[in-house]
């Protein structure tokens, strides 16, 4: 069961990449890969650290030794204060390049939930498609720079996050087709023609979802709201009735600890 500080706080963590060892990454293959999975579940982890361009006094090590301590090298940071929205385009130079893009998710702060709570729908130019309010006027506020970075590269880029930010790399590979999209804990993000419309662009979607993860089940289905590819479910452990014997401040409920990012990367 994951903490209060390990659900709330995942960029504090003092563990990262050390947890298990971590399997060569694949950049050929774009079907569902554990050993991928497991490397895009870390890197959603470390998205949510914050480094010298959000604060004077960031953690040690910082973001960027941890990346470079993996073996990356971290391209390029985006930001958009009004928003608060972050991602991370890192190249990885192994024999075969490639790059990952990660989108950070929900902090604990006004910002991030304005853009959770915007559920209103948004509709798109073409008239047809739906899609999540906040999350799309999130995306737009880092937009020009991230297209025009993404459009520099030559080699395979892998979009992943989690939570909110599952929800922001999901829009980007409406927008610029990735290698494959890995999503942890995701939000719903648009309606039927939006699911359509991704998954006939694009087939490598893998959305993967541990336990009772409550955010996966938001915006509800009644909205309008649905689910887009392929579903890789991460089984929680059998029995838990000892959860309920412990104090209510000491651990989250068990729907908030499985959207925890510590739990997708053990279980990946």
């Amino acid at each position: 069961m994951a903490t209060w500080q390990e659900l709330l706080h995942p960029g504090e963590a003092k563990d990262f990449f050390m947890r298990r060892p971590l399997p060569p990454f694949n950049p050929a293959t774009r079907s569902y890969s554990r050993a991928n999975a497991r490397w895009l579940a870390e890197l959603s982890r470390l998205a949510y650290r914050h480094d010298a361009e959000e604060t004077d006094t960031p953690l040690q090590p910082t973001q960027h030794m941890l990346l470079e301590k993996a073996g990356c090298i971290r391209r390029q940071f985006f930001f958009s204060r009004e928003t608060d929205t972050q991602a991370l385009l890192l190249e990885f130079d192994t024999a075969t390049p490639f790059a990952v893009l990660v989108f950070r998710g929900t902090e604990q702060n006004i910002k991030d939930l304005v853009t959770d709570l915007n559920v209103g729908h948004l509709r798109h130019n073409d008239g047809k498609i739906d899609t999540h309010a906040g999350f799309t006027l999130a995306l737009d506020s880092i937009w020009e720079d991230l297209e025009r970075a993404l459009k520099q590269l030559t080699h395979p880029v892998f979009y992943t996050g989690h939570s909110l930010g599952a929800a922001l790399a999901t829009l980007a590979a409406a927008r610029h087709t990735p290698a494959a999209l890995y999503t942890f804990g995701s939000p719903r993000v648009g309606d039927d023609e939006f699911v359509a419309s991704l998954n006939a662009k694009l087939g490598n979607i893998h959305r993967v979802v541990h336990g009772e993860d409550i955010v996966t089940t938001l915006p509800p289905e009644a909205l309008g709201f649905r689910h887009v590819g392929n579903l890789q479910r991460l089984a929680a452990p059998a029995s838990r009735a000892w959860h309920d014997w412990l104090p209510g401040w000491l651990l989250p409920p068990i729907p908030l600890s499985d959207h925890a990012p510590l739990n997708y990367v053990d279980k990946t």
